[in-house]
């Protein structure tokens, strides 16, 4: 080797600096997988992983230990039924959040299943959509398109002319389980990590199947997800749906997770008349582990089928007062961190417009449920 080539190459050694051909990489660089290169395909994007940094992915407070997105852990200390485990695949109220001035934005699914609700849009049952903030409001910007029948896509999500800096929210599917997802950015663009919420905490929701989304018409629309947007705090949505019964395992694992501001409580939909005997064990369980973490408890949604006088509407009434009952009871005990919130009346006089099927919302109701919840949270939080 000729003796000055020698020399730089040992100063280049010196400095920290590899010679690979005529590349140079930085050791930090191959010491640090934040730092590496990524390397672009054909099209000069480069794929990202949203489960690493400085992508922020909340909504999954198991995926540390098991890695995958779901919403319960793989092996759970208390036992579940079946249709739960299956139902907590699905990736409802996932997130990624992050910064980039990326130009143009896609995402690489595969999908647990095809796409097949007869009263859902595929675009909700499988499909991401993007947010990006502006100024102090989060927009939407695109939802992924894709064959209904699919369970792999590329998709583009964002398209402008020019590159700052910004921030993005990508919400999950909301009725399917996601392999595996990749983020899209140009190559040579910078991603950061996100700004952190302005509220601390998070607010943990059990529930059914609207809790979960059904049958809103993107990830989005989701009553949780905008509540998320709205008061920048992260929601975990634990919506199970047909699923949401009150069993004292759920209770010890919403116990497990970390941080948790307020606990919401909206099971009524499948418990039934089983609520009498369940919803105060549920309540007992949780306060072992959060004594003064307020909790909301929430009745059920005025069903269409539930005209006055009919037996639904007697039924829906009695249960409605016995929540009300009861956390009046815990408040005479002692229990100052509990409160109640009437269902009933959140869609309004014209309840019957609000659902798809009578029972389930679509985007109106789930606007209308934020909209209700909204002063609530904000109300308790402040407290």
């Amino acid at each position: 080797m000729n003796p000055v080539i020698k020399n730089v190459c040992m100063l280049l050694l010196l400095l920290g600096i590899q010679i690979t051909g005529s590349a140079q990489v930085p050791t930090a660089q191959k010491l640090d997988p934040n730092m590496a290169l990524h390397k672009a395909d054909t099209d000069g994007i480069v794929w990202f992983d949203p489960r690493e940094a400085p992508f922020d992915l909340v909504g999954f407070e198991w995926i540390r230990e098991d890695t995958v997105y779901r919403r319960l852990p793989v092996h759970p200390e208390w036992e579940i039924r079946p249709a739960v485990d299956g139902l907590a695949n699905h990736t409802a109220g996932g997130e990624v959040r992050f910064r980039t001035n990326s130009k143009k934005i896609f995402v690489r699914v595969e999908l647990r299943e095809r796409s097949g609700m007869y009263h859902m849009p595929a675009t909700g049952q499988s499909g991401f959509d993007l947010y990006v903030r502006d100024g102090e409001i989060q927009r939407y910007v695109r939802t992924t398109r894709f064959p209904h029948d699919s369970v792999r896509y590329r998709a583009k999500l964002y398209d402008v002319p020019d590159a700052q800096m910004r921030f993005f929210t990508l919400n999950f599917p909301l009725y399917n389980g996601v392999n595996s997802v990749l983020v899209g950015l140009e190559e040579g663009s910078v991603v950061e990590a996100p700004p952190p919420f302005k509220r601390p905490g998070k607010v943990v929701i059990y529930g059914t199947s609207i809790t979960q989304g059904g049958c809103v018409a993107r990830p989005g629309m989701l009553f949780s997800n905008i509540l998320s947007r709205k008061l920048d705090i992260q929601f975990v949505n634990l919506g199970f749906s047909g699923n949401g019964r009150g069993e004292p395992a759920l209770a010890h694992l919403i116990s497990q997770i970390p941080g948790t501001s307020l606990i919401i409580l909206d099971y009524e939909a499948n418990a039934h008349k089983t609520i009498i005997q369940t919803l105060g064990p549920f309540i007992d369980i949780l306060r072992v582990k959060y004594p003064e973490t307020p909790i909301l408890v929430m009745s059920k949604i005025h069903y269409a089928s539930a005209t006055p006088g009919s037996q639904s509407y007697l039924d829906w009434i009695s249960l409605r007062d016995f929540q009300q009952n009861l956390v009046k009871e815990k408040q005479n005990a002692g229990d100052q961190h509990i409160y109640f919130l009437d269902g009933g009346t959140i869609l309004g006089d014209d309840y019957d417009e609000c659902a798809v099927d009578g029972v389930h919302p679509t985007d109106l109701g789930s606007m209308r449920i934020a909209s209700a919840l909204q002063p609530v949270i904000e109300r308790i939080l402040s407290e």
